[in-house]
């Protein structure tokens, strides 16, 4: 079976949790990455209003080692997401729609104090056409 770990991170707390889960079985690991990455004031004031939205923010292409990712190589997708507002990173948001329909994944919160809106973060994911087989909140 095969499976990635999709994972955005700004502080690189989430970095650090996605990469651990890699490493320790073997998994493939694309890192997220802003088209243009936003300062500190503008990632956490504006990204919070479009966590709460669901909204995206613009990402660079998705690559393994220079090759883009072929989502539909893998049987489960691994998110590792940080929390901002109870809900996912704006850029994450971005990546998630990329990923196709029926696809199976694993949700990963990443919070350093905060839980998730678990029901509204599935509720949305499920709307893309995703499938999700497991959802953990992790503290960083």
């Amino acid at each position: 079976m095969k499976e990635l770990v999709l994972f955005y991170s700004y502080s690189g707390h989430t970095k650090k949790a996605a990469e651990k889960f890699a490493q320790e079985n073997n998994f493939d690991i694309c890192e997220v990455l802003d088209k243009k990455r936003p300062n500190k004031f503008v990632a956490y004031t504006a990204g919070c209003f479009k966590a709460m939205k669901g909204s995206g923010r613009e990402i660079k292409p998705l690559t393994i080692n220079e090759t883009p990712v072929k989502f539909e190589d893998y049987e489960i997708i691994n998110i590792f997401a940080p929390i901002w507002a109870g809900h996912p990173a704006p850029s994450m948001n971005g990546a998630l729609k990329l990923i196709p329909a029926g696809t199976k994944i694993k949700l990963f919160m990443v919070s350093q104090s905060g839980n998730s809106s678990k029901d509204g973060i599935s509720k949305r994911v499920e709307s893309l056409g995703l499938e999700i087989v497991g959802y953990e909140d992790i503290k960083s």
